[in-house]
């Protein structure tokens, strides 16, 4: 009984603290008693039709778009239009091999034979296919001024005074590769070595094998290589593909080396561009 009686031994601010504790814990307790047994509102859902049918039109919009396949001349096929065929990459280079050479695709069968895709792909694709008139409708009558890369006259011209209209006569080379060419050859103030060509971004093997047919390269008159371990830091700067610290060390290691013997030692210089070691023997002699 004294053990019962210790239990309510507190003062009244203890007295107190319970107290409030105590309502606190009905206040929460009657709260969720309410809560739970409150009454819910049924859910009204508005008609969401006319919504849905917009969303749906999109989508059927968007998916057309997305199969819609135009109709194309085969003989153009880049590796993107390809892809987004289902062409795979042995079967565009196939094609890009046979157009390299010359060549041109005039049916489907032609382009079966070439690339080697299936049936399937074929029976799919070839109803998009288009060829000129003259190739479907060979019985017609044309008059055109047209003339393949193929039975074009070659007249071979020096590279350093073509027109960008001139460089894109080239089978392979565009407006955009056209340009690069024009503007390599400003940076290097003409070129005195058709290799140089090569170095222009996006220029294959394939489109410089045509190049060479219609362009060379005629060095100025004035020209003459610089002997290295002579030249003059001025003389040494007035190479294309060499910039100020570069110069610097070529003169340092020049000077230790009591002037360079190989271009093996030559390569040792400190951020030598060795890849354009070609290039810059058009410049340079080491006697």
């Amino acid at each position: 009984m004294s053990i019962i009686r210790s239990l309510f031994a507190f003062d009244k601010k203890q007295q107190r603290g319970i107290f409030v504790l105590m309502i606190l814990l009905i206040i929460v307790f009657s709260g969720y008693i309410y809560l739970k047994n409150m009454p819910k509102e049924p859910l009204v859902i508005e008609d969401s039709s006319a919504y849905q049918n917009k969303l749906d039109s999109l989508a059927t919009i968007q998916q057309r778009r997305k199969d819609t396949i135009y109709p194309f001349n085969p003989n153009y096929i880049t590796d993107y239009r390809g892809y987004k065929l289902g062409l795979s990459v042995e079967e565009i280079d196939r094609l890009h091999r046979f157009r390299e050479s010359g060549k041109w695709i005039n049916s489907k069968k032609d382009f079966q034979r070439i690339t080697q895709v299936n049936d399937r792909w074929l029976d799919s694709i070839s109803p998009y296919f288009k060829f000129p008139e003259w190739v479907t409708n060979p019985k017609k009558s044309y008059t055109s001024n047209y003339t393949s890369f193929k039975d074009r006259k070659v007249v071979a011209k020096d590279i350093n005074t073509a027109s960008q209209d001139e460089l894109k006569k080239v089978y392979g080379i565009g407006p955009a590769l056209s340009g690069r060419i024009v503007k390599e050859r400003q940076l290097l103030k003409g070129f005195i070595d058709i290799s140089q060509v090569r170095g222009v971004y996006g220029l294959t093997d394939s489109t410089m094998i045509q190049l060479k047919k219609h362009f060379y390269v005629s060095p100025p008159l004035n020209f003459k290589k610089i002997a290295l371990n002579t030249a003059t830091e001025e003389e040494l700067l007035s190479i294309p593909y060499f910039d100020d610290y570069l110069v610097e060390k070529l003169i340092e290691q020049r000077t230790l080396r009591d002037g360079f013997k190989s271009w093996d030692k030559v390569l040792l210089t400190s951020r030598f561009p060795q890849e354009k070691l070609g290039l810059i023997q058009l410049y340079l002699t080491l006697n």
